[in-house]
């Protein structure tokens, strides 16, 4: 479970969350979505530790971030960012591999155990025949498959993916979709996943969390927030364009 208790948390002097609450339960299955700068980047680097709050409290079954050492914390959640730069050239099996580092002490190497697991996901998320690939040398939509693959080595309870479908084609957006439904539905893993697609969203989440300026504008069973009249008066639409039931926004005429 993820309480999340009146947090106010921003950059650069600017407060993007204010006193923001929520409860994620176990097992649960949300879509995070809004229009751009709601505060929903900000809302999942919060949860994960990597974002300074100003007020309020975040606890993670019933314990405070602050009661977590960082290892502890890297069991309970992984956390794929909606940008991430690569540094140093490591080849995709090396990259999921450190998935299994909050598992190892600091000058162990890695088991059989942990080389059958990656193994596992490489196949999972359709990567096997670029493991031995470089980051350098992949696509935007190939680098994006190997982060979501180290977050699922990781075996945590708790996954979270900022716009992980970005530079991924119709079929790989399914793939990872239905990864990520199987990991739900058979072990339990919460998923929190910030999405702009709505037709995703209702084929795949139990719940959305819909925010605007920071603040939630309807949380709750998928369908029953994703209504034309709530995403019209979120996304500021207006008369132009229309939101039907399946999720297509359409200009009018």
């Amino acid at each position: 479970m993820i309480e999340i208790s009146n947090i106010s948390s921003g950059y650069e002097g600017k407060r993007v969350l204010r006193n923001f609450s929520v409860t994620f339960e176990k097992s649960a299955f949300c879509a995070v979505m809004g229009p751009n700068g709601s505060g929903k980047s900000t809302l999942l680097r919060s949860i994960a530790g990597l974002q300074l709050l100003e007020e309020g409290d975040i606890r993670i079954d019933g314990l405070s971030l602050s009661q977590y050492k960082p290892l502890e914390l890297a069991r309970k959640i992984a956390f794929v960012p909606q940008r991430e730069d690569v540094v140093f050239d490591f080849s995709v099996f090396e990259v999921v591999m450190m998935g299994r580092n909050p598992y190892q002490n600091r000058w162990e190497f890695s088991t059989p155990e942990d080389e059958k697991l990656v193994e596992r996901v490489l196949e999972m998320t359709n990567l096997k025949h670029l493991k031995d690939r470089m980051l350098g040398q992949l696509s935007g939509g190939e680098l994006r498959r190997a982060m979501i693959a180290r977050a699922i080595a990781q075996q945590t309870p708790i996954i979270m993916l900022d716009e992980p479908l970005a530079n991924l084609d119709v079929v790989h957006q399914f793939e990872i979709m239905d990864i990520l439904a199987e990991l739900n539905q058979r072990q339990q893993v919460t998923i929190i996943i910030v999405l702009h697609d709505f037709p995703y969203a209702l084929q795949y989440a139990q719940e959305v969390l819909l925010m605007k300026e920071g603040e939630i504008q309807h949380f709750g069973p998928t369908s029953e927030v994703l209504t034309p009249e709530n995403v019209q008066n979120c996304f500021g639409l207006g008369s132009r364009y229309e939101y039907s039931s399946d999720g297509i926004v359409r200009k009018r005429g």
